[in-house]
Formats: C-alpha cells, structure tokens, sequence
C-alpha cells in the first residue's frame, strides 16, 4: 500500500479551555522533536506525509492514536478508486464509516458509506458486512482533503511533556523509569538523577528534551540548588523508604513488582 499521509489523533487536550493552543503546539514541537517530521494542524487534527518510520509516534505522549491513510480530492470518483485501493490490500468482509468535519462537502455521512460500499462490492471480492466486519473501512473527510484507512494504532495519551511543572525523579531500577514515565505523560519535565551510574535510554526515547543523569550524594542540597520541591520515586509498599525532601510522589505504590514489570515492558 502506497499511504500518502498520517493522520494522529489526541484526547485529553480537548478539555484545556482557552489553555488548548498552547497544548497542541508543545503537542507539536514535541513530534518534531521525537520523531524528526513536521506537521499541520487543522481543527482538531494533526496531519503529516506519510513516512516508514511512523512507530516513533508511539513515543510522544499526548498522542492517543494515528492512522496511515490515502490522501484523495473531495470527489466522489476519486474517493472510489481511493477508497477501493485501500482495501485490495486486504480481505474479507467490511463495512465504511465516513467522519464529516467538513460540512460543506454535499453528501452526508451515511449516503457516502453506501455509494462508496456498494462501488467497493461491485469491483472486488470483498463482502459488504455492517456487524462484525473482518475491515472497517475509514473516510475522513476535513478542511485539508479526504483521508482514507483502515488501521487505527494506539499510543500512550496523556498530555503533551512539558507542558507542567519540573520534577525530580531519582532513578534506581526500572521501576523508577516506569514512575519518570507516568510524570512525563502527565505533561511533567523531569530531572533524573541517580546515587550511582543508570541506563536513562528509556526515558530518553519519551523525552523532547536531552536528558541528562546527574550523579547525587545529597538529594535536598541538590533540590534546593535546582529550586525544585517534588521528588518522584519508583516505590511500591514492599520497599517504601523515607526521603530528605517534603514532597514525595510514588505513581506506583499500589503495584506489587509483577505488574510494574508488565507495565514497564508496555514502554520498551
């Protein structure tokens, strides 16, 4: 399949107000940052040309889906062959669902899902089905063209790193990466630091920014150096320890170490 573009989706930013704009451009810089691609944005969706190494978006919090797609004009014929291409590829039985952001385009959602269902019966082996589908064939229809798919491939969601406060997060074991992790999908910078050498490659692949492992001997010396208040751990009830500093988060005290293991590998 040729795709032409990528179309990313996100969830949590909608709910932001009037702080929303400022929300989908760190979404924004972040992508560039992570993955190496510019972007457009247009009402509620992200848009990119299609590239092979799409997994990276996988790394950027924010995201909470995307699809590879073929870009058609806004005519029928053309929506047709595209929309008939797309599923040669695969087979099976389908049904179409159209989206239609874009109002102005004369035909309505469930007039389109039929012509362009029964244009795709006409000319190929594939059987109309509208409960159960093997294929969902997607139509997406908004001010930049006609997006046509059939993946929808999950990320992690959340908000955009960056677009809260700055933590500590003091890096032990993977457990620790996991509690990093949980920070900066919460839309938080974090600052690790460690008492010996430790592997932060997970955290960098998760990270627009370079992060870099500073090596402590005093954790509040280094707090208040840094005019930082907040200290995330990697503990759980089975080994809770005491800190020097007021403000502790452990995102992970209700897991036992089998499901912060499961959890972890979900990032690797």
């Amino acid at each position: 399949m040729d795709y032409t573009h990528v179309l990313l989706r996100y969830g949590e930013i909608f709910l932001k107000g009037k702080n929303r704009g400022t929300f989908e451009k760190k979404l924004v810089d972040n992508i560039k940052k992570i993955v190496g691609i510019g972007v457009n944005r247009i009402r509620s969706r992200i848009i990119a040309n299609y590239f092979s190494e799409h997994q990276k978006l996988k790394n950027v919090f924010g995201l909470v889906s995307y699809s590879p797609a073929v870009r058609s004009e806004k005519d029928v014929e053309e929506i047709k062959k595209a929309a008939l291409e797309v599923l040669n590829d695969q087979q099976g039985s389908f049904r179409v669902e159209t989206k239609r952001s874009d109002k102005e385009f004369p035909i309505k959602s469930p007039d389109l899902n039929v012509i362009i269902g029964k244009y795709i019966e006409k000319n190929s082996n594939s059987k109309f089905k509208f409960k159960n589908p093997e294929i969902t064939l997607h139509i997406e229809i908004n001010q930049a063209g006609v997006y046509i798919f059939t993946e929808v491939i999950p990320c992690f969601g959340g908000l955009p790193t960056g677009v809260e406060g700055k933590v500590i997060l003091l890096v032990e074991n993977s457990a620790s990466l996991l509690a990093g992790l949980s920070f900066m999908k919460r839309g938080c910078d974090i600052v690790p630091v460690a008492f010996k050498k430790q592997d932060i490659s997970l955290l960098q692949k998760f990270s627009p920014k370079e992060l870099q492992l500073e090596i402590v001997k005093d954790l509040s010396e280094f707090a208040a150096e840094k005019h930082l208040e907040v200290l995330v751990v990697g503990d759980n009830f089975e080994n809770k320890k005491d800190y020097p500093l007021d403000l502790i988060f452990r995102p992970l005290i209700a897991f036992n170490d089998e499901e912060i293991e499961e959890k972890i590998e979900a990032f690797n």
